[in-house]
């Protein structure tokens, strides 16, 4: 098998403290509208109701929570590719809130990233023994890497699939000649 040059490294924990810093914000937001219902404050409850920005609050966590994983690191170095996701704040609490994936590069079949309203995803499809059609689905979300994060991504994951057609020709062709 020759050497592939396809060794991509990418992680956006550049993230990490805009994360933290906005959930912090959120909380102390949260902590003070509380304190508004019990203590009010005439000036501002008779502009905006606390409980009104409660609402606001916990959408904005909600929002926050169901964009996904803000935390992606994948790196293809070797002959596996892996891939990490974690959500920054809800990880610490609940350890299901990782994804992490790990799977031989020859098994890569193809690619596609979807986008949504707010929400890239990657799905990846890759050769397992355990569906009936041959081909399982990996779902990651993407959608807090950069433009250029993402560019990466797809160049790398272009450079194996076609590694792997080129080796499967090769293979196949010396198999006939033998």
């Amino acid at each position: 098998m020759k050497p592939t040059n396809d060794v991509m490294r990418i992680n956006n924990k550049r993230l990490i403290p805009f994360i933290e810093k906005f959930y912090a914000l959120l909380f102390l937001a949260l902590l003070a509208t509380m304190t508004l219902i019990v203590i009010p404050i005439g000036i501002i409850v008779s502009i905006i109701s606390p409980y009104f920005l409660i609402a606001i609050i916990l959408m904005l966590f909600l929002i926050l929570y169901f964009l996904g994983h803000q935390h992606v690191e994948y790196d293809s170095d070797g002959e596996v590719i892996n891939i990490r996701t974690k959500d920054i704040f809800w990880s610490k609490y609940f350890p299901k809130q990782k994804i992490v994936m790990d799977f031989p590069k020859k098994k890569l079949v193809s690619f596609k990233i979807q986008h949504s309203f707010f929400k890239k995803t990657l799905e990846m499809y890759v050769t397992s023994k355990r569906t009936a059609h041959g081909v399982t689905k990996l779902k990651f979300n993407i959608t807090f890497l950069s433009k250029s994060e993402t560019n990466d991504l797809k160049r790398s994951l272009n450079k194996i699939i076609k590694n792997n057609k080129e080796l499967a020709t090769h293979t196949e062709e010396s198999e006939h000649d033998e």
